[in-house]
């Protein structure tokens, strides 16, 4: 039992933080421009965010440890 609300409570206390962490109007966002930066695939193919002018892009950060 204090196992399951162990991990009952590491999940709350995760989705309440990434709520909190987001903006509040995402309407300011709209048309603002991400700055230029270049970042290297898997492959190190590099790429820079000026290639995807106009497309959905998505990130994904992620580190194992």
């Amino acid at each position: 039992m204090p196992r399951k609300f162990l991990w009952s409570a590491i999940v709350f206390l995760f989705l309440s933080a990434n709520l909190v962490a987001q903006p509040r109007n995402l309407e300011a966002l709209k048309g603002k421009t991400v700055p230029d930066f270049q970042f290297r695939d898997i492959n190190g193919k590099v790429y820079r965010f000026s290639q995807f002018r106009g497309k959905v892009l998505l990130l994904n950060f992620w580190s194992p440890y």
